[in-house]
Order: C-alpha cells, then sequence, then structure tokens
C-alpha cells in the first residue's frame, strides 16, 4: 500500500500542476472526469466513485455549476435522485483533461520499455480487480478481519471502551 499511497500524493501534486492555468484542483477534475465516464449520475454516486463525502461534493459543484461545466436540476428536486451532467463546456473540458492527463501519465512511464509498460498496465488491472471483488464481499471481509491476530485487535480501542486507565474502587 505505501507505493499506491506514493503514487497518489505525487500523482495528487502532478496533477494540480498542470491544472493551475485552468483554475481547477484535483478534486474538480476528478468530478469532471467521473461525469464524462458515467454520464449523468447522482451526487451520492459521484461521492461514492471519487470518494468524497457527499457534503464535501456541495461546494465542488457549486463551481462547476457557477462556471458552465455541469447542470443540475433546481434545488427542490430530490437531491437524492436529481442528477449532474456535464454541459458541452464540460465536455470540452473533460477533453482537454484526457489529453492532460495522457500527456502526464506518457511523461511517468517514459523510462518504461513497451513491455514494462503493458505488465504493469495488467498487473494494476488485476491489483484494482481483486479489490473490487474484496470490497463486493463483505463476508469475505469479515473473515479475513476475525483471521486478525487477537493481540492486534486489542490495540484498537473500541468505541465503548474508555480512552483512559480503569479507576477500580478500592472500598
Amino acid at each position: 500500500m505505501n507505493f499506491i499511497h506514493r503514487i497518489r500524493i505525487a500523482t495528487g501534486e502532478a496533477v494540480s500542476t498542470m491544472l493551475a492555468d485552468l483554475g481547477l484542483n484535483g478534486t474538480l477534475a476528478l468530478i469532471v472526469e467521473t461525469l464524462d465516464e458515467t454520464g449523468p449520475v447522482s451526487a451520492a454516486e459521484i461521492a461514492r466513485r471519487t470518494l468524497v463525502t457527499r457534503q464535501a461534493l456541495t461546494d465542488p459543484l457549486n463551481e462547476l455549476q457557477r462556471r458552465g461545466f455541469v447542470d443540475r436540476p433546481p434545488v427542490n428536486a430530490n437531491a437524492h435522485t436529481r442528477p449532474v451532467a456535464l454541459t458541452d463546456e464540460g465536455r470540452a473540458l473533460a477533453e482537454t483533461l484526457r489529453e492532460r492527463m495522457h500527456l502526464i501519465e506518457d511523461r511517468a512511464i517514459s523510462d518504461m520499455t513497451a513491455g514494462e509498460v503493458a505488465t504493469l498496465r495488467s498487473l494494476l488491472a488485476r491489483y484494482a480487480s481483486g479489490w473490487e471483488q474484496l470490497a463486493a464481499d463483505s463476508g469475505e471481509l469479515a473473515s479475513i478481519a476475525n483471521k486478525a491476530r487477537p493481540e492486534s485487535a486489542a490495540r484498537v480501542r473500541s468505541p465503548d471502551r474508555p480512552a483512559g486507565p480503569t479507576v477500580r474502587s478500592t472500598s
């Protein structure tokens, strides 16, 4: 997981630099890319796909709407079902983002051979698939958690366990 974390940090920094002239940050770009991939979806689905809480998504969606990149039905519509959709300007922005992301992805793998790139993509696809399958199987996750060493579970304080030392009455 350390490699994935390092990649996430470095990618975020590179993407921020690549998007600065567009007045975008990584969250705004990810929302646009998600909508380009999925088509119109609810804000809850965008939040799920971008790992942003529904509450934290409000300001970025308002910003994208204010700038004319997304369209949403009026607020009085059911917030759970009102779809967020890219406008024509939003689709053009998505194309620009896609082009820029290809450029920096190409730069990131520029010192790899074609065979190494193919292997990397294949392994990452399998790794992602494994995580997706695992995430979809809560029974397997529970089984894995139950197999964890008991002493590791003891180090994690349960919500109903007091944080400090237990004081016992001597009377």
